[in-house]
């Protein structure tokens, strides 16, 4: 039952998705949104991840003695939301976090990530926030964690109504991260020492910079639409515009990282050279639409930290989506090239 609500909550809320404003630069493409649940928010009720750690109120550490898959959130005396798409680094290694988690107050939670470097293992055991990884890396990721929960949903339902529950692990392909690593540093000509995709984020800093400073944040909006060479790429979404507020630079930030690569791989004959600079005008209704067909087919889990998570899996998308307490706190949608 619980299953259904969360289903259905996610399906009426895509409903009420509507663009506010649309902003360019080059082949970059954002269009701020607004949505039913941030309308009738009027305060989030937790801190950020990037805001909590600089005030003090969370602290990320490796779990044990270091374990690739896994770290550790230690929060005080606010729950804290930490974003699918968000890095940390420091530890024995840089990780992106593979699903949007709410962390309770105080509380500490192994959070499911991946490394972002594959030449460094270090006795570092503390992390610092960090920017979110580009949209095209987190498109890949959704996708593989969409297809894991599948499988692991089919395993528990081929073990019959004596088997145990399906288990979510909220794993990516650590093989498939790198290897998306490996080809970013190719099309960028650069390599660093230990593979470490933060690398080639500094070294494209000054250029995304320029991205940030053209895309201002839209007051009351609560998501944005990424549209990257003529294609709408990624939808995104946030209960409260304060949060949108709050995360919009650094959204900016993957976004033109995004086209960066996107750029580069159509300079070296990797990628068609685009047609036209927007998306068509039907493009975010279309993916809103099968979202929330897909909806209908989420596979449900219990979060590891409050609430719930659902896995989306339809035709041409792939996404994610955290609902805590009957209300979506984040929701992040990614096209699939046909």
């Amino acid at each position: 039952m619980v299953d259904q609500q969360a289903r259905e909550v996610v399906a009426e809320a895509l409903r009420t998705v509507r663009p506010m404003v649309v902003q360019s630069k080059d082949g970059l493409v954002l269009t701020a949104l607004e949505w039913a649940p941030a309308r009738a928010a009027a305060d989030a009720g937790y801190e950020t991840a990037s805001a909590a750690a600089k005030a003090g109120n969370l602290e990320l550490r490796e779990q044990g003695g270091g374990t690739v898959p896994s770290i550790e959130a230690v929060t005080k005396t606010t729950p804290v939301v930490i974003f699918a798409g968000d890095s940390v680094i420091g530890g024995r290694q840089n990780r992106i976090i593979n699903v949007s988690v709410w962390l309770p107050a105080a509380a500490i939670t192994a959070i499911p990530v991946s490394c972002l470097e594959m030449g460094r293992w270090n006795q570092g055991s503390r992390f610092e926030t960090s920017r979110k990884v580009d949209y095209l890396l987190r498109a890949e990721m959704s996708s593989q964690m969409a297809d894991v929960a599948v499988q692991e949903e089919q395993m528990a339902l081929h073990q019959g109504p004596s088997g145990a529950p399906a288990r979510r692990s909220f794993m990516a392909d650590q093989s498939g991260v790198w290897n998306s690593i490996s080809a970013k540093e190719g099309r960028a000509g650069r390599h660093s020492p230990s593979s470490a995709l933060h690398d080639l984020y500094a070294s494209e800093s000054m250029d995304i910079a320029a991205f940030a400073r053209a895309f201002p944040c839209p007051a009351g909006a609560a998501g944005v639409a990424v549209g990257i060479g003529g294609v709408l790429v990624a939808v995104e979404l946030f209960d409260a515009p304060s949060t949108l507020a709050e995360q919009w630079p650094r959204l900016v930030e993957s976004a033109a990282s995004a086209y960066a690569d996107h750029r580069r791989a159509v300079a070296g004959g990797m990628a068609e050279q685009p047609r036209h600079r927007y998306p068509d005008e039907g493009a975010i209704g279309r993916m809103l639409d099968r979202a929330v067909v897909a909806t209908g087919q989420a596979i449900v889990g219990k979060s590891v930290g409050e609430g719930e998570d659902l896995r989306l899996s339809g035709h041409r998308i792939r996404g994610g989506a955290l609902v805590v307490g009957g209300r979506p706190v984040h929701l992040e949608l990614f096209r699939v090239p046909a």
